[in-house]
């Protein structure tokens, strides 16, 4: 899995991870989670359940995956998301929160932290990579289709609004995912390998 290590943060990127094959009870596969089912879900929940006003425009509530939990594509994403978790981190993680946001001609999303431990953004719709993740007003990570962002959510960023000449058209919405999660702890980690 590739790292970026950016002002002393690593930042952890994984591509095409819907077509990694993972351990299932029966099996090896790829996971269900394609871009139409999960849009759909993620434009049927902004429409129907709107987030308040505390949060941007064309952003879910934060308890999306739990609402979504038992509809296989999301459940095989989120096996996903565990699994690139246990490549990189020894300690167990629990989730706290998940939302979506969509990127259009009228979002103005700004710079912000997490309080959680790790944060991961999956990035699901982007027809242009170049208005990714702008990390501290620096650099940005670009948004590819299909892959994972992995990094520490207390670290300043934002989602990369596109200009107006591209968001414009409807076919550049911009979708992603984020999970958030923090160190269970709860387990001792001296015991956790005995």
């Amino acid at each position: 899995m590739p790292r970026l290590k950016i002002d002393n943060n690593i930042f952890y990127t994984e591509l095409n991870v819907s077509k990694e094959k993972i351990r299932y009870e029966d099996g090896y596969r790829e996971g269900t989670f394609n871009q139409e089912n999960l849009i759909k879900d993620i434009e049927r929940e902004i429409e129907e359940n709107p987030a308040s006003n505390n949060v941007p425009k064309y952003q879910t509530n934060s308890n999306l995956y739990s609402k979504m939990r038992g509809r296989k594509h999301w459940d095989d994403l989120f096996r996903k998301v565990c699994h690139s978790l246990m490549r990189i981190y020894t300690k167990p993680y629990v989730l706290v929160k998940s939302w979506a946001n969509i990127a259009r001609s009228n979002s103005n999303y700004g710079f912000h932290t997490h309080i959680q431990d790790l944060t991961i953004v999956y990035y699901l719709k982007c027809n242009y990579p170049e208005y990714g993740t702008n990390i501290e007003n620096k650099v940005i990570i670009p948004a590819i289709n299909d892959s994972f962002l992995i990094f520490n959510g207390n670290i300043s960023h934002a989602l990369s609004n596109q200009p107006y000449e591209v968001a414009i058209n409807p076919n550049n919405d911009r979708y992603s995912i984020v999970f958030d999660f923090n160190i269970d702890k709860n387990i001792n980690p001296d015991n956790m390998y005995k």
